[in-house]
């Protein structure tokens, strides 16, 4: 094996305007993807006026985006691998757009059900394709910065969300036009970037490892750097790989990935819900106050923490570090309100502190991961299948929540619905703990160029 990688002059380059343009163009779709995916719980809010909605109903309305964010990643990765990212790039958000339409003239809960699926296959679509452009593009050094960027805007999207809900309900808007609004508005987002989406360059990375393009890797890298290199046409990859001898990475990256979704979904698709089943709240307008502030003072600062320590700190010490810290907060919720101890500035806290290690952990880390320990031609295949079990995760998890978990219910008292959730919280802290356990065998990827990191090519 050689000693370098092709690809030196990006590696080791310092971030320059390319950098941060492409984190706006894929950032912009995260954007998008958290709106539409966490208005969905405002919208519930409105929905539960307008329909006669069961506890199947909420479930399926809930979980819908999230059952299509399931399999958009298994199909959106595989092209991205076989035909190039930016072949399918702005698909996704084309697709996402339309969903959100389709979704807000919904006129019963099964058309808003399908509609919703749809929605979710551009939602999950954009998680292999928008992570792997970004991580191809990165300097090493700053990898981890710019990938945990564009995940960043899933925070100001569920901010948005909230804000736009609260408008809502404050102009007493009508119910039925109210969710309407709330869902439509998730189409204008992703529309505003399929443009700029057509227009990003194929990755030097896939040019030069699948299509053996070497012009079509010096154009890329100059977009980017702007200025002419040279590149190593020697550099020998181990073409020969295939994805089965990935398959430690494949379980550490899917199964983590799967628990930080139950956790991060279970609790915030049904924010207004939670809030005040765990005593923070009265009524919906409450609920989804304490919702936003948290996500402002906690989780949105979270993803930007992350950001800044995620490449000095490592993946999987963060990772670890969060699902810790999830687990034992959680833990201690679940024994207070076991046993009433109802304080709600310190549940609040607590709520917060989960909140705030989701992302400084696993909800970001899981994310970038994936786009390292893959080999270029498995790399969005690799990314899909993380993203997809996460989805699933995320899908059960709401899907099966109001379920076997009435927390959504009107019918329950405070001390039933606080019983109901000490026991949720038992249940997260079980799949922080699986988190954990699967996260200790991936191979820490920092400062270490792609090609290194995946096994495709060795330094000596």
């Amino acid at each position: 094996m050689v000693s370098r990688t092709p690809f030196e002059p990006l590696d080791w380059s310092r971030p320059t305007k390319a950098h941060v343009k492409l984190l706006l163009i894929s950032g912009a779709g995260f954007f998008s993807d958290a709106y539409d995916l966490f208005a969905i719980s405002v919208a519930l809010v409105f929905l539960k006026q307008v329909w006669s909605l069961t506890s199947a109903d909420i479930s399926l309305i809930a979980s819908a985006a999230l059952f299509g964010a399931v399999i958009g990643p298994f199909i959106f990765g595989r092209i991205g691998d076989i035909f190039g990212r930016k072949y399918i790039y702005g698909v996704e958000a084309a697709l996402l757009a339309a969903g959100a339409v389709a979704s807000a003239l919904s006129i019963n809960p099964t058309t808003l059900w399908v509609t919703r699926f749809i929605l979710g296959l551009g939602v999950g679509g954009d998680y292999p394709i928008s992570a792997t452009l970004m991580s191809e593009y990165a300097p090493a050094k700053s990898r981890g910065l710019f990938v945990a960027g564009v995940f960043s805007m899933q925070g100001w999207g569920i901010v948005t969300a909230a804000v736009l809900g609260l408008s809502l309900l404050h102009l007493n808007v009508n119910p039925d036009l109210a969710w309407r609004i709330l869902l439509g508005v998730g189409a204008v987002f992703p529309a505003l970037v399929i443009y700029f989406r057509r227009r990003v360059h194929e990755t030097p990375r896939f040019e030069y490892f699948v299509r053996r393009n070497i012009e079509g890797v010096k154009k890329a890298m100059k977009d980017v750097l702007k200025t002419e290199v040279n590149v190593d046409t020697e550099v020998n990859a181990n073409g020969n790989t295939t994805l089965t001898k990935y398959i430690a990475a494949i379980l550490g990256t899917a199964i983590s990935w799967f628990a930080i979704d139950v956790l991060f979904y279970g609790i915030n698709v049904f924010g207004p819900f939670v809030t005040a089943a765990i005593g923070l709240a009265k009524n919906p307008l409450a609920s989804i106050y304490v919702q936003l502030y948290a996500a402002l003072a906690f989780l949105v600062p979270g993803y930007y923490v992350a950001a800044f320590l995620v490449d000095k700190m490592g993946r999987k010490a963060m990772q670890i570090m969060g699902f810790s810290m999830i687990a034992t907060v959680y833990l201690i919720a679940a024994l207070m309100l076991r046993n009433s101890i109802i304080i709600p500035m310190a549940i609040l806290a607590l709520y917060g502190i989960a909140q705030f290690f989701t992302n400084v952990g696993p909800n970001v880390t899981t994310f970038i991961m994936p786009t390292e320990v893959f080999p270029t031609k498995y790399r969005t295949t690799g990314h899909g299948i993380a993203a997809g079990s996460g989805k699933l995760g995320a899908a059960l998890a709401t899907f099966l929540i109001p379920i076997y978990f009435p927390i959504t219910s009107s019918t329950l008292s405070a001390a039933a619905k606080l019983a109901i959730m000490s026991k949720l919280l038992l249940v997260l802290v079980a799949f922080a703990v699986v988190g954990i356990i699967f996260t200790l065998p991936i191979k820490e990827p920092k400062e270490k160029p792609l090609e290194v990191s995946s096994g495709e090519v060795q330094m000596n």
